[in-house]
């Protein structure tokens, strides 16, 4: 099995550019000229976002201290305590009055409710912890709690960008048009995903700590915060943090998991109607994968079992790791080959899914374990540490390059996926940034045709596109997608 001593760090005080015809390129800081190399990307937009450009987020209670105490009756302290802080909150309230029958019955509940909280914990561990830490704990996004990006989406159209940024809010960023939607409201909170909805020019899910909202936005609209009564919210009391979400290829269904239900959701967002996908084994759900083929569904829980559902039958195939649980996971662009690795195991493992093929022409169509396909223990390459337990990866959408990020080394590295007789990684380049600076999130830009356009999102705020171009197909006519716009 081959390991990360293979790839050609750039040299000290350079930053990764681009990669042209299998060559990675680098240069120094301050000569860092994209268009020099190529110049399919120079219309992308260029986005920075800094902690100026962010919103304050602000609780209830600061709120508070700008108004006067007043006297007012129980009723109405009780009602406004329910409908701010909760249940819970409201039943401590009435615990505390004066007369002696609500206080006993408002404590009888609290007892109730203590029990039966003792018993979701013994059921499922996950409840002690808070939404945020939930996220952190199991997200793919690297040190969730500080960056300032979160997640970033390309649409599988155009040239519009999705940045999730900390201050709960998604930005659109468009090559077409200065016009850039903000979209945030207050049910919006700890946002942990996005993605576009296929077949579809405007709309967008959100994952967050509480649910799921559906943005529609109007391309010929020029109100730059568009209101929620744009929106579909999706919420279920017990399916929380959202921790990931697909839609399928079609775009007629959107699926979901969650960190603290041990049932996979499948949306029809129109309607507000769900089925739940449920099998024991694992208290909560932290990664969904549609395939690109559309039939088959990869969902891992937080423990040691990850599952592959046929879309057709829904019915599974239940696999298990040997400690730890899948930490990161995606799908080859075949549709039958999924690549992942463990929060214990720093190995990428490469698993064949094909079950609909009886009589098999080779070995790998019937493997029932996965293969350990490349060693990324933590390496140095001169003055540059790589590697290490995985983060998160993302394959490009023809499937030929694989991008890695670690949770405690701040280059990416880009692999070639090669499948002749055999699944293979192929070292290519390692992606670096300024000092200082670690990636967060990484995504690939959906409709590049000539090559790919792997975009990573920085912990200072900067999105940086480093292009992996073939000549030969850049030279290729131009395309009209469905939406009118250019495609290269």
């Amino acid at each position: 099995m081959r390991n990360l001593q293979d790839f050609d760090a750039p040299s000290n005080g350079e930053i990764s550019v681009c990669e042209l015809n299998g060559k990675a390129h680098s240069t120094a800081i301050g000569f860092a000229n994209l268009s020099s190399f190529t110049s399919c990307i120079e219309s992308h937009p260029q986005v920075h976002i800094t902690r100026d450009q962010l919103y304050s987020t602000t609780s209830s209670d600061e709120g508070k201290a700008l108004f006067l105490p007043v006297d007012v009756s129980f009723l109405k302290q009780l009602t406004q305590v329910y409908y701010e802080q909760g249940t819970i909150e409201a039943l401590y309230l009435a615990k505390s009055h004066k007369q002696a029958l609500v206080s006993h019955i408002a404590n009888g509940l609290l007892t109730a409710i203590r029990y039966i909280e003792k018993v979701r914990l013994i059921m499922n561990p996950n409840v002690r912890y808070s939404g945020p830490a939930l996220i952190c704990k199991l997200g793919t996004t690297r040190d969730w709690q500080n960056s300032t990006i979160r997640s970033i989406a390309w649409h599988p159209y155009g040239r519009k960008l999705a940045v999730v940024t900390c201050d709960d809010s998604v930005r659109i960023f468009c090559s077409e048009s200065s016009y850039s939607p903000l979209l945030r409201c207050k049910q919006q909170r700890n946002i942990t995903c996005a993605a576009w909805r296929p077949m579809s020019a405007t709309e967008i899910a959100v994952g967050h700590e509480n649910g799921i909202i559906v943005w529609s936005i109007d391309a010929n609209s020029l109100v730059s915060r568009p209101s929620v009564s744009n929106a579909i919210i999706l919420h279920r009391l017990e399916h929380k943090p959202v921790m990931s979400i697909a839609w399928s290829p079609k775009g007629d269904m959107l699926i979901s998991a969650a960190a603290c239900d041990s049932a996979i959701l499948v949306w029809n967002p129109e309607l507000d109607r769900t089925s739940s996908l449920k099998r024991p084994g694992g208290c909560g759900h932290v990664l969904v994968k549609w395939s690109p083929t559309g039939d088959k569904i990869f969902t891992c829980s937080d423990g040691l079992v990850f599952r592959v559902w046929d879309h057709r039958t829904w019915e599974c195939d239940r696999w298990t790791v040997a400690s730890g649980r899948v930490q990161s996971a995606c799908w080859a662009n075949c549709g039958h080959t999924v690549l992942f690795a463990t929060s214990t195991d720093p190995v990428i493992y490469g698993l064949i899914v094909k079950r609909d093929v009886i009589f098999a022409s080779d070995v790998e169509s019937s493997s029932i374990e996965a293969i350990p396909l490349f060693d990324v223990s933590k390496t140095d390459l001169f003055d540059l540490t790589v590697g290490g337990l995985v983060q998160s990866m993302e394959a490009d959408p023809a499937g030929n390059h694989l991008a890695v990020v670690f949770q405690d080394t701040s280059a990416v590295t880009v692999f070639t996926i090669a499948r002749q007789s055999a699944l293979q990684l192929i070292p290519s380049s390692i992606v670096t940034g300024l000092a200082e600076e670690k990636p967060t999130a990484i995504t690939f830009q959906q409709d590049l045709k000539s090559g790919a356009c792997l975009t990573v999102g920085w912990s200072s705020g900067r999105i940086q596109y480093y292009p992996i171009i073939y000549s030969d197909l850049a030279k290729q006519p131009a395309k009209i997608s469905m939406f009118g716009s250019i495609i290269n």
